[in-house]
């Protein structure tokens, strides 16, 4: 609220100068993304939108970190006394964090292609009650691959669509020390990746409203098979709507709701068991959870264009969560990035 507040009351010759087209060197038959700051979503937004020109080439670089504190079953934090009078062992806190180097390719002008690699840590605390430690798995994740299609474009909004897979290319079966023990496989949540192939649909669309932007998003996962290990990561769906508002000719702030759905693992690991802590239990993975986001941008070199030289970043934290636990209790997110084209 404070900061619709802080949008509100933004300067008027601040507010005019953001909603004054920017002189761009580049300019793309299609030009709503580069026409505002404000134009181009927020970081973290789900089906990002932005279309490159034929030829056009821009690498972004993200750096993402999720913490999580205690465990949580249904919407009610469960305590450690609690989580020992079933399990041998229980988990306190986890941090995950990753790396994105991303490259988009202007394919016509009206698709893009983009891939993504990423390069994770994880780390989770556990405790059997007298004894703890920190479990951590670091290493490239699964590359995504995919393509972005501008479906519908008016002098005020923008529909586009994509299609992509996750590639197995994060190890599925890491072992390493876990609850009290030298080595073994490590849970579903601290390795990097599914050991399967993964199909992602996306959507965006975007409304400018002069002073304001306004976007809807969508971003669905579905494994296509399961790994050599018997199983396959959770399918998932998450759904976002964010405001965005200009302002000194190339700041841009934001606000972003995002829910998101998961389902369990779909089979088991062989080397797991379901009663020595929760996160080894497939059946306890999935949930629900809503997130505000407020993030904040500037493009560093307004006259090439926007979107040709960004830094962003993102903060936020759940307002609910409600999971088929006891599984981590998401805390906090933090998000930042830097986009530059050519």
């Amino acid at each position: 609220m404070s900061l619709l507040l802080l949008l509100a009351l933004l300067p008027q010759d601040a507010v005019a100068q953001a909603d004054t087209p920017l002189t761009v060197i580049d300019t793309t038959p299609f030009g709503l993304e580069r026409s505002k700051p404000h134009s181009l979503a927020p970081a973290g937004a789900l089906g990002e939108g932005m279309i490159m020109a034929r030829g056009e080439l821009t690498w972004k670089l993200d750096f993402n970190e999720q913490t999580y504190m205690g465990l949580r079953d249904g919407t009610q934090q469960v305590g450690a006394s609690t989580i020992l009078s079933t399990w041998a062992t229980t988990v306190e806190d986890a941090r995950m964090n990753r790396w994105d180097l991303e490259a988009r390719y202007g394919l016509s002008d009206r698709i893009t292609l983009a891939a993504s690699l990423p390069l994770e840590h994880r780390e989770v605390t556990w405790s059997d009650g007298t004894n703890s430690g920190t479990s951590t798995n670091e290493g490239l994740g699964d590359v995504h691959l995919g393509s972005e299609m501008r479906v519908l474009e008016t002098e005020s909004s923008r529909l586009t669509a994509g299609l992509g897979v996750f590639a197995p290319t994060g190890e599925h079966n890491h072992s390493g020390p876990w609850a009290g023990q030298a080595n073994v496989l490590l849970p579903y949540g601290l390795q990097l990746g599914g050991g399967a192939w993964q199909g992602t649909a996306q959507a965006s669309w975007i409304l400018d409203g002069g002073i304001w932007t306004l976007g809807l998003g969508a971003l669905g996962t579905l494994p296509l098979n399961k790994n050599d290990q018997g199983w396959a990561r959770e399918r998932s769906l998450m759904v976002d709507a964010w405001i965005a508002r200009g302002f000194w000719t190339n700041w841009v702030m934001s606000l972003r709701a995002q829910a998101s759905g998961f389902s369990d693992v779909r089979g088991e690991a062989e080397g797991l068991d379901p009663f020595q802590n929760p996160m080894e239990d497939n059946g306890r993975v999935g949930g629900d959870r809503i997130d505000l986001f407020a993030g904040l941008a500037v493009d560093l070199t307004p006259g090439h264009g926007v979107g040709s030289n960004r830094l962003e970043i993102a903060a936020g934290f759940p307002v609910y969560e409600d999971l088929d636990g006891p599984g981590l209790a998401a805390d906090f997110s933090l998000r930042f990035g830097w986009r530059l084209g050519f």
